[in-house]
């Protein structure tokens, strides 16, 4: 648990050292390197085809749509449908919330169970997104009017904040369970 001055500032500069990473790896290393390249623009896909899977099963096996779809768009029959590009496939802010789960302090082994879990909970509402887009470019549009991306990341982004505060509770709860067991009672 951050405690003292010395906890925050390691906690804000490997934060720091995360959104620095990011930024090399996005603007420069990924356009540069070739091996590189490959593997981020790998990420991307795999973000890509959980999102445009996820999206369709829904869309066609629970919503009963008639959808066509190619490699990154879905449409269902008889509208324009959507594009799903590479910022919209939640792998930075499933960076994001990574970085802030690593560079909170807690043991390994919470951190590698409750990062999948929240990775996992940002794809699902990343495919509720997409699917109302979809369903939108089909009925009313509405969603054409205004700037879904920025909406979308807004909530996203306080999503994220509440599974970091989340994360910082179970923290908070196991280091107080564990001075407990280092305190003796006294009878």
């Amino acid at each position: 648990m951050i405690n003292d001055t010395k906890s925050i500032n390691f906690f804000i500069a490997k934060i720091f050292g995360f959104y620095s990473f990011w930024l090399i790896s996005e603007f420069y290393l990924s356009h540069e390197w070739g091996f590189y390249n490959t593997v981020w623009t790998y990420f991307y896909h795999i973000f890509l085809q959980v999102m445009h899977g996820g999206s369709v099963f829904v869309l066609e096996n629970i919503m009963n749509y008639d959808v066509v779809t190619n490699y990154n768009s879905i449409a269902i029959v008889g509208s324009y449908g959507i594009v799903i590009g590479n910022n919209c496939v939640g792998f930075g802010l499933t960076y994001a919330f990574a970085a802030l789960i690593i560079s909170y302090p807690g043991p390994w082994k919470l951190k590698l169970a409750f990062i999948p879990v929240g990775a996992a909970f940002i794809a699902i509402i990343n495919i509720i997104r997409t699917v109302v887009l979809t369903k939108t470019a089909l009925t009313s549009g509405i969603f054409e009017r205004i700037e879904n991306h920025d909406l979308f990341n807004n909530i996203i982004y306080v999503i994220i904040f509440l599974l970091w505060m989340i994360w910082v509770r179970i923290i908070r709860k196991k280091t107080r369970e564990k001075d407990q067991k280092r305190i003796p009672s006294t009878i």
